[in-house]
């Protein structure tokens, strides 16, 4: 769910829950105290549906967290292991990119990554920043590509593998893309990013859906 349609799904629901709820109790208490036009089997709906909008609004708020969490171990993985502490040049570079100076910031992580050569996780974020902050898909990718030059832990690689699958999808390049998804499923497929391009690669088969919108929706 995204934007509006999460947004209305959560107000809905809990509309829902407030209602029957207050129903419920407004009923009972009629029920309780014998009043007229009672009815116990009101009531009954009434917990019913409370129950049902409850759970459903469970249900929305878990797969959420769970998409959260999901999306916070990806970008662990992709940028390596936790720092033991804060990392001044990046948390600078992440305030210049917040003020709407992304080439700045590219600036402040390429002079970190001079002075760490073997903090190879640094360059996702340079593609991130080409990618959603300047809209620049080729430059994403020939990050992502020089990334993957390197020898990386299998997780690590897997994930800005998959990320460039879908850039190279995102810019047409679909042989490209299809053969990367392959190596993923073939090489990697023991990692969950292995497993998202194995997704991509049935559905490609099973729909003649375009690699680009497979992979999209292997991501997500």
């Amino acid at each position: 769910m995204k934007g509006i349609t999460k947004t209305a799904a959560y107000v809905a629901v809990a509309i829902g829950v407030g209602v029957f709820a207050y129903c419920y109790a407004h009923e009972h208490g009629l029920v309780a105290h014998q009043q007229t036009g009672a009815s116990r089997s009101r009531m009954m709906v009434y917990l019913g549906l409370f129950i049902f909008f409850l759970i459903g609004l469970t249900v929305i708020a878990a797969y959420e967290v769970s998409k959260f969490v999901r999306s916070r171990a990806e970008k662990w993985i992709l940028q390596g292991r936790a720092p033991t502490g804060p990392v001044p040049e990046l948390e600078e570079a992440e305030r210049i990119r917040a003020s709407g100076r992304p080439l700045d910031a590219i600036g402040v992580i390429r002079e970190y990554l001079q002075a760490h050569p073997y903090e190879l996780q640094v360059m996702a974020r340079i593609a991130e920043i080409y990618r959603y902050d300047l809209n620049n898909d080729l430059a994403a990718a020939l990050e992502y590509e020089e990334l993957l030059k390197h020898k990386l832990p299998d997780d690590q690689w897997a994930w800005a593998a998959l990320h460039l699958a879908k850039l190279y999808g995102r810019r047409d390049e679909l042989d490209k893309s299809l053969a990367l998804l392959e190596r993923l499923d073939t090489e990697y497929g023991h990692t969950v990013a292995g497993r998202r391009a194995k997704k991509a690669l049935d559905q490609v088969g099973s729909s003649g859906t375009s690699e680009s919108e497979a992979e999209e929706g292997g991501e997500g």
